[in-house]
């Protein structure tokens, strides 16, 4: 692998660099904002550093001026589609607002209303979030007994109320204080990304020495999607076949730090595979279990899933996909029906960056925020 540094004043000129040097095929694999070196560093806008890799095996089309422009353009062009979307967002926020306080109170259209139409503004909001209907209920008891002062109120000041509630109904934690850690869920719900993302943020951020496995042996493809991810960063990889060979895959990663074992997505319904799941797992405690849920997932599956995977005695969760999803109540609807605390969230394909660790995120800010 043909590993490469680089520092650039934003990630546009970093990622144009990038493509110039290594070809198109090259893999991002950290970025982080740096300050300019002296005195004048503190005093000047921060760069971007970035490490990006490319397999020099690998066949890549030549790189040309003409190709670069065109990546710019286009990488412009979304930019632009997002500002306005966002623009187009803000001003559907401000009319809806206007058009609830009006007639309600003589600042009509200052969002100020009375509780009851803010109350209603806001559960109406969470409904189209998928929010469960008893966690909803627990929240607003709350949050309507706070705001029982005389007065009028902001829908603004009520969200602030119902935010601080929900928060209280989310634990999260920070790092893992096991060396094995398991990712288990659903199909399809990004489980070998999520790790590559874990593993890229020990072994790069954390420069710990860290082992990959892998059990996933049924599905096409996921021993070599994970094979990429260990020569990219150049960490060993094992592959299990059964539970027996655990012991003996174990003793060869006995020099690791960390050790992120990779499972094959199960049909939620299946009792069967999740118990075979369950004697590979059984074999590898003592071990954090992070469950992966997509946030794209209606609460009433989450429920399900949550349900049929206790029998993996879970004791983390890893919310994925936030990039594809407008719909945010699975940020609290997960904790809520796993009780256990949230350790990541990811929101796109970029390995490490779109790795978010909970403990470090208003999650509840997050549903607000989409509105």
């Amino acid at each position: 692998m043909k590993i490469k540094k680089y520092v650039a004043e934003d990630m546009k000129e970093g990622m144009m660099r990038v493509k110039k040097d290594l070809g198109m095929e090259a893999v991002i694999l950290h970025s982080r904002p740096v300050r300019r070196k002296g005195l004048l560093g503190f005093f000047t806008p921060r760069q971007v550093e970035i490490i990006a890799a490319v397999d020099p095996t690998r066949k890549q089309p030549p790189v040309n001026d003409n190709m670069l422009k065109k990546v710019a353009e286009k990488d412009q062009e979304i930019s632009s589609m997002a500002e306005e979307l966002k623009e187009l967002k803000e001003k559907i926020t401000e009319i809806s607002t206007v058009a609830l306080g009006s007639g309600q109170d003589e600042k009509a259209g200052s969002g100020v209303v009375t509780k009851k139409k803010s109350s209603a503004y806001w559960r109406n909001y969470l409904e189209h979030h998928d929010l469960d209907p008893n966690l909803m209920e627990e929240i607003f008891s709350e949050a309507e007994e706070e705001a029982a002062r005389p007065g009028r109120i902001s829908h603004a000041q009520m969200a602030e109320i119902l935010k601080e509630k929900a928060s209280a109904k989310i634990s999260s934690i920070n790092g893992s204080s096991n060396r094995t850690q398991v990712f288990v869920g659903p199909t399809g719900v990004g489980k070998t990304t999520t790790l590559a993302k874990v593993a890229a943020r020990y072994s790069i951020s954390e420069q710990e020495k860290v082992g990959l496995v892998t059990i996933d042996h049924y599905r096409i493809g996921a021993v070599d999607q994970l094979r990429a991810y260990s020569e990219i960063m150049d960490l060993p990889l094992e592959v299990v076949m059964n539970p027996q060979d655990l012991f003996k895959v174990m003793m060869r990663l006995e020099g690791c730090d960390r050790i992120l074992v990779d499972t094959a997505g199960r049909a939620t319904g299946n009792n069967e595979q999740l118990e075979d799941l369950a004697a590979y797992i059984d074999m590898l405690k003592p071990a954090d279990i992070y469950l992966v849920i997509s946030a794209t997932t209606r609460r009433q599956d989450i429920s399900y899933i949550t349900e049929k995977f206790a029998r993996l005695n879970y004791n983390r969760l890893v919310l994925t996909k936030l990039d594809e999803t407008n719909s945010y109540g699975a940020l609290l609807n997960s904790p809520y029906y796993t009780k256990v605390p949230l350790a990541y969230l990811t929101d796109g394909q970029r390995v490490p960056e779109d790795l978010k660790q909970a403990a470090e995120i208003d999650v509840a800010g997050m549903l607000w925020r989409a509105g």
